[in-house]
């Protein structure tokens, strides 16, 4: 034999060696493999349920607003002159009707016509006086007594609108929120000097798009967290109807409590609404919903331990929950692994969250 045929019959054999190695590993994979989805196929597809939810079920909206006063007062001079007298501090109860800041009656001159009536005012009063005790002796008749009343009421409804020049008060009771003027400096007319609000109960204004406001109407429920446990209460006010020709946005007004007076005016919050409240409820995890290759709403529930595919339908969901129709409360979802299953197959569920 000559000598170069030895080292080819050595390579033929390496690589037919070679070959058969390769083929023999690419076969026990191919073996492995299908044992593996024999197995599943056998023993069932490993999944997570979770059961499906029946009860009460609430969707809240967030919804960025102002705090103000729920019943709030601007307490303005209604002409230019100087402070005199305030009766008040920031923080202060402040009483309807009773005078808050009171100007000088001497300037402008236009206070001097309140001067002027106070004195026909005590003069007309002190007549009534005189003409009661003639009448009561018989020395008038009844029709003159009356012409004195009436004329001594008439001074006093002057003199009342002219102090009201010279007496600044609110047209409601609450608190001081603001004061705006210091005695002895001189205020401009219209401007305001102080704030008075009723703030057992605070109004939050927002402006709400026209997406957002088809969820919302006057009676819908309202919180605040302001703290971890700690929550105001209240309802949505009023909802306008058409939008604000400026902004193109809708206004929005929600009541607040605010019995222990600690949110403040004049402050930004994200106010919850409540748009829908279902006591009978069915729902679940929204991890556990997927759509099928025709674009239809899913869940996979385990009926023992078998997949069962159904189709839903979404009511409403909230930041964790989903609210579904045609689930059969009593068969868990599955909440992971639903992505290699098919109607029918059989489960094996390793773990069943409570969440």
């Amino acid at each position: 034999m000559k000598k170069w045929v030895i080292p080819i019959i050595v390579g033929l054999v390496v690589i037919v060696g070679i070959a058969y190695r390769i083929a023999v590993v690419k076969g026990q994979e191919n073996k492995k493999s299908e044992g593996v989805e024999a197995i599943q196929m056998r023993e069932g597809f490993p999944v997570e349920v979770v059961p499906v939810q029946v009860g009460p079920f609430e969707v809240w909206r967030e919804i960025p607003g102002k705090v103000e006063g729920y019943r709030q007062a601007l307490v303005s001079t209604p002409v230019t002159a100087r402070v005199a007298t305030i009766h008040y501090q920031v923080g202060d109860e402040v009483k309807k009707d009773v005078p808050i800041i009171i100007l000088d009656e001497s300037d402008p001159k236009d206070f001097s016509r309140s001067k002027l009536l106070r004195s026909v005012y005590e003069e007309s009063r002190k007549e009534y006086e005189r003409y009661k005790v003639l009448s009561e002796s018989g020395g008038i008749s009844e029709n003159a007594l009356e012409k004195v009343r009436l004329a001594m009421e008439s001074a006093k409804t002057n003199l009342e609108q002219a102090d009201s020049n010279v007496q600044l008060t609110s047209p409601v009771s609450g608190t001081l929120m603001a004061l705006y003027a210091r005695v002895g400096e001189r205020a401009e007319r219209d401007r305001t000097l102080a704030v008075v609000s009723a703030v057992d109960q605070l109004r939050v204004v927002a402006a709400v798009s026209d997406h957002d406001v088809a969820e919302l109407k006057p009676g819908q429920a309202v919180r605040l967290v302001t703290a971890p446990g700690k929550e105001h209460r209240g309802k949505v006010e009023r909802v306008s109807l058409g939008a604000n020709p400026d902004t193109g946005l809708f206004d929005l007004e929600m009541m607040l409590d605010n019995e222990e007076r600690d949110l403040r005016i004049g402050t930004y919050v994200n106010v919850g609404i409540r748009i829908l409240s279902e006591n009978q409820a069915t729902a679940v995890d929204s991890r556990a919903r997927f759509r099928d290759s025709d674009g239809k709403e899913c869940v996979f529930q385990a009926e023992g331990d078998i997949a069962r595919k159904v189709a839903v339908r979404v009511v409403a969901e909230n930041d964790d929950y989903s609210f579904l129709e045609g689930l059969n409360p009593a068969w868990p979802v599955v909440l992971s692994g639903q992505g290699r299953l098919k109607d029918g197959v059989k489960l094996r569920i390793e773990k069943a969250s409570e969440k």
